[in-house]
């Protein structure tokens, strides 16, 4: 994510508590006039795969990973339809999706240092191993649409024609398992209490946006962030439908959570298509890091 210009601490955590405020209906930063709610015209592109086209040396438990140009909307997930082959044999396989890239490409757990894709990730795994030493293929038919309804682009390079449609096709192959006894525990996920530690991204003791913690303040009554558990009440407990039609934190489902829909800006620097004002924080994106922090807490659990 870029950021038009740099922010002292807390200057940031302002801004981000803000758009929390925001989001949950409250008046603590300004609401755009113009709602962007109008029909979006352009197409969505596959702009890489993990692994590459013919890789030869793909773990036997590897993630294939489609990074696309935009944003994809989570409703559609369920009606991707992409399937992986080797031979005769179909493989059972999961889909996941990363609203923006927060793991490591190829990776199913822990954060990448940066987002190394500029849209959202679509995951494929098998929940079984791989096969070494033959060629898998994947193909992909392109079901999956943008956050605001855009299409897949079935020109660029992947696609190839079929009898019932175009089909992005990735084909690799398996090496031989490395087994060297080394395997570290992924990190926990953060609690809510640690994220209001300081120097976090919801420090409490940080007198940035203050109407959350002054009990005669409007925004006081409707998102008290003085305590994690005061937020925790906030965020997680309600199941109220935002703007987007997703709650505002949805345990363990990241891309679904409201929280954080709205953090997102597109190309234009513009909040998601259906968001109701502006992106938050609304001058500058929230540092990636604690974007990280805020999504790693969700998939954790959101626990507080």
């Amino acid at each position: 994510m870029s950021s038009r210009r740099a922010r002292p601490p807390s200057a940031r955590l302002a801004v981000c508590l803000a758009g929390i405020a925001l989001a949950t209906g409250l008046a603590c930063t300004r609401v755009s006039d113009t709602p962007r709610f109008e029909p979006i015209s352009e197409r969505l592109e596959i702009l890489e795969t993990i692994p590459g086209p013919m890789a030869d040396d793909v773990p036997p438990g590897a993630q294939i990973d489609f990074c696309f140009s935009g944003t994809l909307d989570p409703r559609a997930l369920d009606d991707l339809d992409a399937s992986l082959r080797s031979g005769l044999v179909t493989f059972d396989t999961q889909l996941d999706l990363q609203l923006f890239a927060w793991r490591p490409p190829g990776e199913s757990s822990g954060t990448a240092d940066a987002p190394w894709c500029p849209g959202s990730v679509v995951s494929l795994r098998a929940k079984e191993p791989l096969v070494p030493g033959v060629l898998h293929r994947v193909r992909l038919a392109p079901s999956a649409v943008g956050w605001a309804g855009e299409q897949l682009d079935v020109t660029t390079p992947g696609w190839v024609a079929d009898d019932g449609g175009p089909l992005f096709i990735l084909q690799f192959y398996v090496r031989e398992p490395e087994d060297d006894g080394k395997t570290d525990p992924p990190e926990p996920a953060p609690t809510l209490t640690q994220l209001f530690a300081p120097g976090q991204v919801f420090a409490a003791n940080n007198p940035a946006c203050s109407c959350h913690r002054d009990p005669d303040a409007l925004a006081y009554e409707r998102l008290d962030l003085s305590s994690p558990q005061a937020a925790f009440a906030g965020l997680v407990l309600p199941t109220r439908r935002q703007s987007t039609g997703f709650p505002m934190v949805v345990p363990r489902r990241p891309s679904e959570s409201f929280l954080v829909q709205v953090l997102l800006r597109d190309d234009d620097g513009q909040a998601l298509h259906g968001v109701r004002g502006d992106p938050m924080p609304p001058d500058a994106p929230l540092p990636y890091q604690e974007m990280l922090a805020i999504v790693r807490w969700i998939e954790g659990g959101a626990l507080p």
